[in-house]
């Protein structure tokens, strides 16, 4: 058997197959950054997607990817730019893949055709708007769209989803339902080499983004972590003296807020010290898995990222960049990052909680304790034929009973999962791209 081992050899011939301007998902140019001081030197990779919604959307549509490989090897952000990129293309094709998988019934419907099935409870649905908006909140009769899942708790079983959680909302696809969903994001969508992999990095996303959710909204205390430093600049990047400068201009925090899961989330916060105001303020990452250090090296390498971005926007675009620091209602994700780095981390109440749970130490138990939060995740296989024979496997996973990323000032205040740890008690919006 042939055995492919995921080299920057192997990765340049996968991005060479996905190329063009015509036919591949990117243009041909792809942008190697440069670092902007008083950053250290670090590798990532961007490109702009071609056009290719044209060939899915009737009308003309405009999304935004945010696009990026990143890591302390050139390889490490290719491998990261070929895996995020295939995630990004496939999530916006499943518009098209997920056609033969939907249904148009209402809940009492559906419950009745298909009753071995799972079916999402509407408490998992009515969860963005108030409970009086007639307009929005779905009922037992009202006809919705909804996509069959492969269910991650009872397997072999299927599970009915609401189709505007798992798909991006556009007109075409939701006109004559109700608007019940702002939109969804590529939260809980995954590439990797093989499809349980992929299942288990989705499962993995979304546990880390319900932590976040919990630490931000929630206002949960997290536990600091300490010695992160000392392991970033000497495991990382060998105590280089770049390093050390940017420790000279900015401070780094680092924050356990895997509460009740069976693995380490860790967000990273990057401040400036800069007293003059002229470097981002407040940038945000945050990872989950099973090792806690490579949790650190991860989230650590997303806020770098994030804080490179806002480096170079205020440059590329001026205008974005002054007028995101009043905006009161941010429904994307680039104007809340903006807005932070502009005006700083805001202040945020907190509340103790204590958790004790027993950490995993295999990915292979990562599914089996998702019993332990929900009986309505789902999984799809929802891989491109473009994709065959590149390895590259792309798994889409929900799991309504959890926090996904919403946009930045309109969390889902109705949700279950808020009011089980006492409710929203900061409503000012999040920081995350």
């Amino acid at each position: 058997m042939i055995d492919f081992q995921n080299t920057e050899n192997w990765n340049l011939y996968r991005k060479e197959k996905l190329s063009g301007n015509v036919t591949g998902i990117w243009n041909n140019a792809t942008f190697l950054g440069a670092s902007s001081y008083p950053i250290f030197p670090y590798h990532y990779l961007t490109s702009d997607f071609s056009s290719f919604e044209k060939n899915i959307y009737e009308k003309p549509t405009k999304i935004i990817y945010h696009l990026s490989g990143y890591g302390a090897s050139f390889v490490e952000s290719l491998v990261s730019f070929v895996g995020e990129s295939s995630e990004r293309y496939a999530y916006t094709l499943t518009k098209k893949t997920l056609e033969k998988n939907i249904v148009k019934l209402s809940y009492f419907e559906l419950k009745k055709k298909f009753a071995n099935d799972l079916v999402v409870p509407l408490k998992y649905i009515n969860i963005n708007y108030p409970s009086d908006s007639l307009e929005h909140n779905v009922n037992e009769n009202d006809r919705i769209s909804w996509v069959r899942m492969n269910s991650l708790i009872e397997l072999g079983k299927f599970v009915w989803m609401p189709l505007q959680l798992v798909q991006m909302f556009d007109d075409e696809s939701f006109n004559y339902e109700k608007r019940y969903a702002n939109t969804a994001v590529s939260t809980g969508t995954a590439s990797q080499e093989t499809i349980i992999k992929a299942i288990n990095s989705a499962i993995v996303e979304y546990l880390q983004i319900d932590s976040f959710n919990l630490w931000w909204f929630n206002g949960i205390k997290g536990k600091t972590v300490s010695n992160s430093i000392d392991f970033i600049s000497e495991k990382c990047f060998g105590g280089s003296i770049s390093f050390e400068n940017f420790k000279n201009n900015f401070q780094i925090k680092f924050t356990d807020i895997s509460f009740d899961k069976s693995i380490f989330v860790i967000v990273c916060e990057i401040f400036a010290k800069d007293s003059h105001g002229n470097l981002p303020k407040y940038t945000v990452g945050v990872q989950g898995g099973l090792s806690k250090n490579n949790c650190i090296y991860r989230s650590f390498m997303e806020a770098l990222t994030v804080l490179e971005y806002s480096m170079n926007l205020c440059w590329i675009h001026p205008d974005k960049y002054l007028s995101a620091k009043n905006k009161n209602n941010i429904d994307n994700l680039d104007d809340n990052v903006l807005m932070y780095a502009l005006k700083g981390k805001p202040k945020l109440n907190h509340v103790t909680k204590y958790f004790h749970v027993n950490k995993i130490n295999s990915t292979y138990d990562l599914i089996s304790s998702l019993s332990n939060f929900s009986k309505y995740a789902g999984f799809l296989n929802i891989t491109p034929v473009e994709f065959e024979y590149l390895n590259l496997n792309i798994a889409r996973v929900i799991i309504p009973e959890l926090l996904p990323v919403a946009l930045p000032t309109f969390p889902p205040q109705r949700h279950p999962r808020f009011k089980q740890f006492g409710g929203i008690i900061n409503r000012v919006a999040h920081p995350l791209a």
